[in-house]
């Protein structure tokens, strides 16, 4: 255990969220309603002042809190290597390994694990993963090839490909245009919504959207889905799925049912819970990265095959 005081600055990303669950949802080491007991006993302010747990948090927000942090949890140190040169290194990402350190995760990360196994002590991230989500990660060895991967990606010239298992049944493809946004009066503060249609004024953070799905295999009450981003929005895959009836398996965020979210937060769930999610983790494999290599201009495709608790799930639904 170790005891640590943070300040953190609330952005727009945050705004509207309740102080408990904005606190229980980005240090997860304490439940939602250990969060509670600690507002309630006055060891959190906002802007010096003591704050209510139902507090909604405003853009520049200043939050003082100590804490006590409890061991590290677990998380796979294997990580596979796709390919390396003198520029990049892509990964086979874990589900469950966290990419660099935040809150509870400080040793148990991609970035640091890389560095203890001496694959790559100083990597620059060209994109991220979400820590439930596995699959294609690439990093830079060095700025040129940082700079170069991002002048492509900028120009769209590398293309992004997920597969993810839904609920539901998707018949044909779907080419997803529209707009993600977040509103101030949800429940669930965290959660965007994708719609075809322009967001309502007092939308939070509006951008545009495009996501094209293609079933790939029905499984009875699931389907097997690839995804090709043409825009990079935060949980633009998870987000457009449920806003049009096809929920990630495992997802606790955008899932079958929002209650799930706020007992898992506040470290309720129950083993029926846990089955209707499917898995524990959301079901999203960032499976392909396709693009010309920045520095020696030739063709280039990274696969990351489809992880074990993905192909079993799929071995069981079978028809």
């Amino acid at each position: 255990m170790r005891h640590e005081t943070r300040e953190v600055t609330i952005t727009e990303e945050d705004q509207g969220l309740r102080l408990d669950a904005y606190l229980a949802g980005r240090y997860d080491d304490y439940s939602r309603n250990e969060w509670q007991g600690r507002i309630e006993g006055g060891f959190i302010t906002i802007n010096g002042i003591k704050a209510r747990a139902s507090r909604r948090l405003n853009n520049g927000d200043r939050i003082v809190f100590s804490y006590t942090l409890r061991d590290e949890p677990e998380a796979p140190s294997v990580i596979p290597i796709l390919f390396e040169d003198e520029n990049y290194l892509v990964v086979n990402k874990p589900a469950g390994l966290p990419v660099h350190p935040s809150g509870i995760y400080q040793k148990n990360t991609l970035i640091t694990l890389l560095a203890e196994q001496g694959i790559l002590k100083d990597g620059h991230l060209l994109h991220r993963l979400d820590r439930e989500t596995s699959g294609v990660l690439m990093l830079a060895k060095n700025r040129e090839a940082t700079a170069k991967f991002q002048t492509s990606l900028r120009t769209g010239q590398i293309k992004k490909d997920y597969h993810t298992l839904v609920e539901g049944n998707l018949t044909a493809p779907l080419d997803a245009v529209g707009y993600i946004y977040r509103l101030p009066d949800s429940r669930l503060a965290r959660r965007r919504i994708f719609s075809v249609k322009p967001p309502p004024a007092a939308a939070l953070e509006p951008q545009t959207s495009h996501t094209v799905f293609t079933p790939l295999q029905q499984l009875g009450a699931l389907c097997l889905i690839e995804a090709r981003l043409h825009t990079g929005r935060m949980h633009q895959i998870r987000a457009t799925l449920a806003s049009l009836g096809y929920p990630l398996v495992g997802d606790k965020l955008y899932g079958v049912d929002e209650n799930l979210y706020f007992k898992f937060v506040d470290d309720t769930m129950t083993d029926a819970d846990w089955q209707r999610l499917r898995l524990p983790r959301s079901a999203l494999h960032a499976l392909r990265l396709t693009l010309t290599h920045p520095i020696t201009g030739r063709e280039w495709v990274i696969t990351a095959p489809l992880p074990d608790d993905m192909t079993e799930l799929v071995r069981l639904h079978q028809p």
